[in-house]
């Protein structure tokens, strides 16, 4: 019962010091590290703790986005006014904002700002772990680890091209994985992959979403020809925002999609089972930024040859 206690005790210690605030530590090593903070805590119990800076908001850094913190003492300063200054880990992913704070012991408990802001970066889907240091007057340095969710998923158009027979369901997803999983050693992001071509009951994007592939609030980057470029963005109900980036790279006959301008699903080559030249199916045009990225608005016969899209999931 014991074990029990004191462990529940470590857990809760290290999640509210972890989270909240920052600890003075006379730790060495590596402050990115998981270890260096369960070391502080246990210097903490064992040697009295010395919360010396309160920081509240979050270790939450959304790419492209900004961490704004709230940062005050936890005790009054003896004097006249303290200095505060706060460094990145890595600039080029997060910087910080503004570099130093300056408490007095009038306004030490009263939360001043503190923003970190988060660069985009458009060839990885990796989250990546910053640290903000932070030099206190008696020049300790406190770590404080901040955590950049990326927000990146990826899209290509396949180099072969297809009649509309190219497959409906799981074959057309097949075609997806198959050539992303080519592309790999190329430098595409590996995952499941999947075609943005709708049809039928088995992927829809509106009016009620079946197996839709994209996801909401991302940004959607081309793997073009090898090269890493922002195809759209996409809003809260996971369509894409038009004119948010250069549209998705294709061969000049454009790609299969089923879809209308306004995302209904239309013409799909009989479910993109045909490749008759009297059925037709709605395809969109290459590179293009704006609604002609889902839909050129009108249909093509199916036994002309096009790309398909496929989607990082």
């Amino acid at each position: 019962m014991c074990t029990k206690q004191v462990s529940l005790f470590f857990a809760i210690c290290f999640s509210v010091f972890y989270l909240s605030c920052a600890i003075k530590s006379e730790n060495s090593g590596d402050p990115s590290t998981k270890e260096y903070y369960e070391n502080a805590i246990v210097n903490c119990l064992i040697n009295g703790c010395d919360k010396e800076i309160i920081i509240t908001g979050g270790n939450s850094l959304p790419e492209g986005g900004s961490l704004v913190l709230s940062v005050s003492l936890a005790h009054k300063p003896d004097a006249t006014s303290v200095t505060y200054s706060f460094s990145s880990s890595n600039p080029a992913i997060a910087s910080v904002s503004p570099s130093s704070l300056i408490f007095t012991p009038s306004d030490y408990n009263i939360s001043q700002t503190l923003t970190i802001t988060g660069s985009s970066d458009n060839s990885d889907s990796t989250d990546n772990s910053i640290v903000i240091s932070i030099l206190t007057p008696s020049s300790e340095t406190i770590p404080y680890p901040i955590l950049q969710k990326d927000n990146d998923k990826f899209l290509f158009a396949t180099n072969a091209t297809y009649a509309g027979n190219f497959g409906s369901g799981g074959f057309a997803d097949f075609i997806c994985q198959s050539e992303a999983d080519s592309l790999n050693a190329s430098g595409l992001p590996s995952g499941t992959y999947k075609t943005f071509a709708v049809a039928g009951t088995w992927r829809r994007a509106i009016p009620s979403k079946i197996d839709w592939v994209l996801k909401p609030n991302k940004e959607y980057i081309d793997f073009a020809g090898g090269t890493f470029v922002k195809a759209f963005d996409t809003d809260s109900t996971a369509l894409f925002v038009f004119g948010t980036g250069s549209g998705i790279s294709a061969t000049a006959a454009g790609y299969w999609t089923g879809l209308q301008t306004d995302w209904s699903t239309e013409s799909t080559c009989q479910g993109w089972t045909s490749n008759s030249g009297s059925d037709q199916g709605n395809f969109a045009s290459s590179l293009d930024p704006n609604v002609g990225g889902i839909s050129a608005g009108t249909p093509d016969f199916c036994n002309l040859a096009k790309s398909v899209v496929c989607v990082q999931q």
